[in-house]
């Protein structure tokens, strides 16, 4: 085999195990269509109905979506009328990878200042563009997570329910 050939399928080597680390590129701040990256899509993307009159434009751009992670987590991501997921919920008997679902905000999550909640698992972590709150017991995870910079105007960030 010729030094270029040796090259070559060493380059290609580490380019295929650079890409299976990587991951599922889904979640937040990511596109609503690469959400099945994060389990199965159980409920196809819709439009969200609008609450009010004064909310009706941005609801009305509004899309969800609902995924079943491969652990039984169903998740829900939110997309503003970008297609880019701006929140999500999740609830189910095992925490979800908060590291796929969180994407690029992951870091920001873990720099974020974590306050105890009122359960053993109950945490609530606000960063300089991530909002996660999350609690739980064995078998009953539930939670929230938003990127203030994307959430749509006129969108009731509490309105979303895990």
């Amino acid at each position: 085999m010729t030094p270029f050939k040796q090259i070559l399928r060493w380059v290609a080597a580490w380019a295929l195990v650079l890409l299976a680390q990587t991951g599922a590129q889904a979640g937040l701040g990511r596109p609503l269509s690469a959400a099945g990256e994060d389990g199965t899509v159980a409920v196809p993307s819709q439009r969200l109905a609008a609450r009010s009159t004064s909310a009706a434009q941005a609801a009305s751009s509004i899309q969800s979506q609902v995924v079943q992670t491969p652990r039984g987590a169903t998740v829900t991501e939110y997309a503003n009328a970008t297609g880019t997921v701006f929140a999500l919920t999740w609830r189910g008997p095992f925490k979800p990878d908060l590291q796929q679902l969180l994407g690029a905000y992951f870091k920001p999550y873990l720099g974020g200042n974590p306050r105890a909640g009122m359960g053993l698992t109950a945490s609530s972590v606000r960063g300089d563009d991530i909002v996660v709150r999350s609690a739980g017991r064995m078998r009953n995870f539930y939670g929230v997570a938003w990127v203030p910079s994307l959430v749509p105007a006129g969108f009731d960030v509490s309105s979303l329910q895990p």
